[in-house]
């Protein structure tokens, strides 16, 4: 709850302290609470030079986890992890990933994680204020908070992500698949789904045509049980063409329900390049009036506002093709720059990915850490 001025100006506002900037108490707990547990580092260094260190770090973690539910179950906000430097070689090990096996350890708890390391605070240690912002905005989502919506979108709109994954293994490789569905573009009814096991053909990753059919079915059942009615319409965004197979499930699925098919390109080669210097503005949209529907969208770039690119990479726009639909495609990318915004993650400016395509990222990570579909939560809080 302390008070941080931002040290760049224009990009980020003063941060006030957890209470005044989000209208709600806190309850944190001191060290020596019995709310709070500590692993020592003597149990670390039990198991981190041994043979099969990576299970048992997930083993050590999944019994200190245990031990805080059984002890704190009903006072359980959103659960903080603070991971010492010596187990961030292992963020990345060989193919897992330790923080997706911990939050996967957490999903079957039913509890919200933060995950903190030390190399992420240091890197903003040089701006203490955005450090904060960062993870109060982490708590209070995670919490159940709503920081902010779009101020305009349709209404009765169903807007459903899907993103293919690699579980990989000394045995081979699994091909994954991941959905994120958003109930409308003001971020409302946010949900998780999956489906496992999917094949690679000579040309992508794709869905059968009955796991297509399947998938979409269930989407919308997810939607009628929320809001008691059927979609207007349905925008799928996926990040593979869609083929026949899966154009036919979809179509089985939706049956009188108009919808759009989607590709989003994540990586393209194409470029527009201004004559002043700078990228071009973030929301320029470029039509190259295909046949099918096929443009351009920078969802970073120059923002007028801060006269300035804030960003550190080069930025570069994402490619959207139109695979099936009537929607205007200039109407399709304004939304998927909408979506963009829908993060509530961060508080960056900007995001390249709409959050259709990022949370179901963010499921296919889970996934490859062995859990089940079925041990799945909807709730996509428990991913981020």
């Amino acid at each position: 709850n302390k008070n941080f001025k931002p040290k760049r100006g224009g990009s980020k506002v003063r941060y006030k302290g957890f209470e005044d900037s989000y209208g709600i108490a806190t309850n944190i707990p001191e060290i020596g609470d019995d709310k709070v547990i500590s692993i020592q580092n003597y149990e670390f260094n039990e198991i981190i030079e041994k043979e099969g260190a990576f299970k048992n770090i997930i083993s050590l973690y999944g019994s200190k986890i245990q031990q805080y539910v059984d002890n704190n179950r009903q006072d359980i906000g959103v659960l903080v992890l603070q991971m010492p430097e010596i187990l961030e070689k292992y963020f990345k090990y060989n193919y897992d990933d330790l923080r997706a096996h911990i939050k996967a350890l957490c999903v079957k708890k039913q509890i919200h994680t933060q995950i903190l390391t030390l190399s992420s605070l240091q890197a903003q240690a040089s701006d203490p204020c955005d450090n904060m912002w960062n993870l109060s905005l982490g708590l209070y989502v995670k919490a159940g908070g709503v920081p902010w919506k779009l101020e305009s979108g349709e209404e009765n709109m169903c807007f459903i992500g899907i993103a293919f994954g690699i579980k990989k293994s000394n045995e081979g490789q699994d091909i994954l698949v991941g959905l994120a569905e958003i109930f409308d573009v003001f971020g409302e009814s946010v949900t998780i789904r999956v489906v496992e096991e999917e094949f690679e053909s000579e040309v992508g990753y794709h869905l059968s045509r009955e796991k297509a059919k399947t998938l979409i079915e269930t989407a919308i059942k997810g939607y009628e049980s929320e809001k008691q009615e059927k979609p207007k319409r349905v925008i799928i965004h996926k990040t593979t063409d869609f083929n026949e197979d899966e154009k036919q499930g979809v179509e089985a699925a939706l049956q009188n329900i108009p919808y759009d098919l989607v590709h989003i390109q994540l990586n393209t080669s194409l470029r527009l390049i201004p004559e002043w210097g700078f990228p071009p503005n973030r929301g320029t949209f470029w039509d190259l009036k295909t046949e099918g529907g096929k443009g351009i969208l920078y969802t970073t770039g120059y923002v007028e506002y801060f006269k300035t690119y804030p960003g550190a990479a080069t930025a570069s726009p994402i490619e959207m093709n139109r695979n099936y639909g009537e929607t205007e495609l200039k109407k399709l990318a304004g939304q998927v720059l909408g979506l963009t915004k829908m993060n509530w993650n961060t508080t960056a400016l900007m995001n390249k990915e709409p959050v259709t395509i990022e949370y179901a990222r963010k499921v296919n990570d889970v996934l490859k850490t062995g859990l089940e579909a079925e041990g799945f939560l909807k709730d996509f809080r428990y991913y981020i």
